[in-house]
């Protein structure tokens, strides 16, 4: 049975070897549950710090969800002592935090476990933690990953790294943990929430991968197998789409759908996961909601609007493409007025726009600015938004049209429209600030002094 024993740490020390996984002198946590996968990755790590010259240190969660946790925290602290590791031990009350979220206790104890593992590594300059995920958890993932329909990042299953985070029992089965575990005569604590099959995870290990098994004992290696072929094709897609740019905004995210449009539809796909993952969602990702957006892009609908996860809706504005969070989609519109105490000079910005109105001669204007006859102003001037039964004549026109309609034909997103400064006077809307000026108040040869506008979007 030792010879079973150097084989199972063997292939864990190739596959540190082989991924790159830990360096010489790199300070190594690991997240120590007391669990037997956690006790095997534990073990091996430790026998493996001198021959790789690496620092090991652990990290137990004591979540308070079970009544059995303060027995596993004891059981970690004895094996840790035991070896002479150090522990970083931390106490977080989750059932109590629960309250207050919509999160299950797995999800919520994952996201807590990470912040602290988070802080520790910091605290202390470590420079990876290593968990004990192996490969009957990268196969759960993958079927549970499919099973939610994602695309072919869900076909990646578990990373053999992420970020500061290393797997470095991914390949290993559970048997072969068993295995380790019994020539070893190592010690571990048994968490009973494993078994019960009311979580998602536990129903696929205990009551579907068994039978994928029966039909093929190496089922689980292909399973591994295909997500490295999913990770080379995934990178590729990646790299693909990241020529498309995604711009921010104060209230969404988008993209141009000119080139967009060009690309192999598996590149869309990713363009529009990117999207997802700007906004911080990354799962539950539908691919039924994607390939709807797609659909409608190719039909060329010019507006529309898709409900997605995590209270995110998609929208096609012209020729842009919008990701936004429903609460500021749908925020109600605000009056905007500022009046111009003086016409001749007036100056107002933050940090959403910057406008200057300066009275200046004909020969002073400036090209880059906008600028009308100062003669035709009308009483006072005002700073405003739209409002109801406004009518703009545009430069060029000699006729006029309504709010509305200009914005429609400058391909304005209606959620846009409201934030729009236009310059009036007493009469007329004079100009819509970053756009056009009115043909009414245009320059001519018998123009002696004008109303410089200085207009910028500090947004854009």
């Amino acid at each position: 049975m030792e010879n079973r024993s150097d084989y199972i740490r063997n292939k864990v020390k190739n596959f540190i070897l082989d991924n790159e996984l830990i360096e010489k002198n790199d300070k190594v946590l690991v997240a120590l549950s007391g669990g037997s996968d956690s006790v095997c990755l534990f073990h091996i790590l430790n026998k493996l710090k001198e021959e790789l010259d690496f620092e090991l240190f652990a990290f137990h969660l004591n979540h308070h969800i079970r009544q059995e946790a303060v027995n596993d925290e004891k059981f970690v602290k004895e094996i840790c002592s035991l070896y002479n590791v150090k522990l970083f031990s931390e106490h977080v009350d989750i059932p109590s935090l629960k309250e207050d979220t919509d999160l299950g206790l797995e999800e919520l104890s994952r996201i807590k476990r990470y912040e602290l593992i988070d802080n520790i590594m910091a605290e202390n300059g470590i420079d990876k933690t290593a968990t004990a995920h192996h490969l009957l958890d990268h196969c759960e993932s993958i079927i549970l990953n499919l099973v939610r329909g994602s695309g072919i990042k869900g076909l990646r299953g578990i990373g053999v790294r992420y970020k500061n985070i290393i797997r470095p029992v991914l390949t290993l089965t559970k048997s072969e943990i068993m295995d380790y575990i019994k020539c070893n005569n190592l010690r571990y604590v048994t968490d009973i929430t494993n078994f019960n099959t009311e979580y998602s995870r536990n129903n696929i290990r205990h009551n579907i991968l068994p039978h994928l098994e029966e039909i093929n004992t190496k089922a689980y290696s292909h399973f591994y197998d295909i997500s490295l072929v999913a990770k080379e094709v995934d990178d590729l897609l990646c790299s693909l789409s990241s020529n498309v740019e995604i711009f921010k905004s104060e209230d969404d995210i988008y993209i141009t759908l000119n080139e967009f449009k060009s690309l192999h539809i598996a590149v869309k796909k990713q363009v529009l996961f990117n999207m997802f993952e700007k906004m911080n969602i990354k799962k539950d990702i539908s691919g039924k909601h994607i390939n709807k957006i797609i659909d409608l892009i190719d039909k060329d609908n010019t507006s529309f609007d898709v409900n997605l996860v995590g209270g995110i809706v998609a929208r096609r504005r012209y020729d842009k493409l919008y990701f936004s969070y429903k609460e500021k989609y749908n925020k109600e519109k605000k009056d905007i007025y500022f009046p111009v105490k003086n016409n001749e000079s007036f100056e107002f910005n933050n940090d959403k726009y910057i406008i200057k109105l300066e009275k200046i001669n004909y020969s002073d204007k400036n090209s880059d600015d906008k600028y009308i006859d100062y003669d035709k102003i009308v009483g006072n001037l005002s700073i405003r938004n739209r409002k109801s039964g406004d009518v703009f004549s545009p430069l060029g026109l000699k006729g006029s049209k309504s709010i509305k309609k200009y914005f429609i034909d400058k391909k304005i997103p209606k959620e846009k429209r409201d934030e729009i400064l236009l310059l009036t006077d007493e009469e007329n809307i004079i100009a819509v600030l970053g756009y056009d000026i009115s043909d009414k108040y245009k320059a001519n040869m018998d123009t002696k002094k004008i109303l410089n506008i200085h207009y910028k979007n500090c947004e854009r």
